[in-house]
């Protein structure tokens, strides 16, 4: 008698991209909750880092499933984004290398991997012809500005300066 195997996830054998992309952010979902964990001197980040993390996850189910995030969503994301923005003005002026802190390593991963899951949402729109609502990518590229405005707030809040990264590609330096 053969044991009946488990899958923790359904669509593992599927070849569309939209495995990936629920792949991808549940990713996001587990780097958030790892960041949680390292955020305990910030109770106001705590929370934050909650609602990402469940809204991580109702991102991953609005492209194959029911769209799940709303214009309010996408407000509260950007109210969060300006907030820390407004605290790390002066040292997000620059490129900076995503280095400091343990908490800011794990937000900039969290950073990285909202980027990601960004680019698999518009994989699936382009050559899988799905409809991707905009919210869904609004709200993951906001993602990505969030993590890395609270990257910088982390390694402010210990005394960890940014450091400014020089392209030999690009001549940008400094954002206004």
């Amino acid at each position: 008698m053969s044991k009946k195997v488990r899958m923790c996830y359904p669509y593992l054998k599927e070849t569309s991209f939209k495995c990936d992309f629920e792949i991808e952010t549940d990713s996001l979902a587990s780097h958030i909750g790892y960041a949680y964990s390292k955020a305990s001197k910030y109770p106001e980040m705590i929370k934050e880092l909650t609602w990402l993390c469940e809204m991580a996850y109702h991102v991953n189910g609005s492209i194959r499933g029911k769209l799940a995030v709303t214009d309010n969503d996408i407000t509260k994301a950007i109210a969060i984004h300006d907030k820390y923005q407004e605290l790390v003005r002066e040292e997000t002026k620059m490129f900076s290398l995503p280095i400091g802190c343990e908490l800011a390593g794990i937000l900039n991963l969290c950073r990285s991997k909202s980027k990601n899951s960004t680019r698999w949402a518009y994989k699936i729109q382009k050559f899988e012809d799905v409809k991707v609502d905009k919210l869904v990518t609004d709200l993951l590229n906001t993602f990505a500005d969030i993590f890395f405005v609270m990257s910088v707030y982390a390694n402010k809040m210990e005394d960890i300066p940014t450091i400014e990264f020089v392209s030999k590609s690009y001549d940008v330096r400094f954002f206004d």
